[in-house]
């Protein structure tokens, strides 16, 4: 598969795609309780675009890992925000509302953040060799692939709810198929590199996506939210928007080693998350505590 193909036309379609479905999936009152008491909200966003960053940042001096790939991981992480985290979310039982509430407005603020925060982790890790990205340009590219197709998918389903209901899985299927194809295609185009790096890559990459959990979680807890909240702070903040950070390494600076991060923290994390899952069905299952508490936000 050509590099162009795979850049420029594959990648872009996949990121697009997704956020065309997430639209179709998103109600205005999916948003109206977290507003109005909006705590957890803010104090996941703050852990997502501060809290992400610094864990990020860590790991590369902790691991020691390659430029390129020290790259890969900050670009990762500003990239917050999963499109899947509010079905794992739902599957966790946990508040779906604040997780799509969270990941939109993450995605808000990236249009800001993600520019000038890659642009300093390059200037850091790659320096002189690191390549161009405007600030105006990058924030104009992620608005297009990310916030209008959403408000497509928005107004979609609005006005056509019945349209949105039927082709929102098979908007989905398209798009997580592209995104396969897209990881097979980077990971074997650099499986030489990759496996000679991989005892690095792996252990750190499975180390920042423990921690990020650990960071939502423990920051509900010490706000004093319910379990409910806590869980769905932990995932949002554990899972990534992996599409993002693959769109920008390998369509806007022509990386595919830089997005390499991207894709193996996909798989690290998916693993980790249906732990997690199972050990929370678990408690469910034999602990005498509910999860629902009387004044759960």
């Amino acid at each position: 598969m050509s590099g162009d193909l795979l850049n420029q036309t594959l990648t872009p379609l996949a990121l697009a795609l997704m956020m065309v479905g997430m639209g179709l999936s998103l109600r205005p009152v999916d948003f109206q309780r977290v507003f109005d008491s909006p705590t957890a909200l803010l104090l996941g966003v703050f852990c997502q675009i501060i809290g992400l960053p610094s864990l990020g940042f860590a790991v590369t001096q902790i691991f020691a890992l390659t430029p390129e790939y020290a790259t890969g991981v900050m670009i990762l992480v500003v990239c917050a925000g999963g499109v899947v985290s509010g079905l794992i979310t739902q599957m966790a039982k946990g508040n779906v509302a604040l997780s799509i509430s969270m990941t939109a407005t993450s995605m808000v603020f990236g249009v800001v953040t993600i520019p000038a925060l890659v642009n300093l982790s390059m200037d850091y890790f790659l320096a002189a060799d690191a390549p161009a990205l405007p600030m105006l340009a990058t924030s104009m590219r992620l608005i297009a692939m990310t916030l209008v197709p959403v408000a497509v998918g928005m107004i979609i389903a609005k006005h056509y709810p019945q349209v949105a209901q039927v082709w929102a899985p098979k908007v989905a299927h398209v798009s997580n198929l592209l995104l396969a194809v897209i990881i097979v295609a980077v990971v074997f185009g650099n499986l030489s590199q990759l496996l000679i790096q991989l005892k690095h890559l792996l252990p750190a990459l499975a180390v920042l996506n423990c921690a990020a959990m650990v960071l939502g979680y423990g920051a509900g807890k010490l706000f004093g939210f319910s379990p409910k909240i806590q869980i769905t702070l932990a995932i949002e903040v554990g899972i990534q928007n992996s599409a993002t950070a693959i769109y920008i390494a390998s369509s806007l600076l022509a990386s595919q080693i830089i997005a390499t991060p991207a894709i193996v923290y996909s798989g690290i994390a998916f693993i980790n998350i249906a732990l997690v899952l199972l050990a929370i069905k678990l408690w469910q299952r034999f602990s005498p505590l509910t999860w629902k508490l009387p004044h759960e936000a």
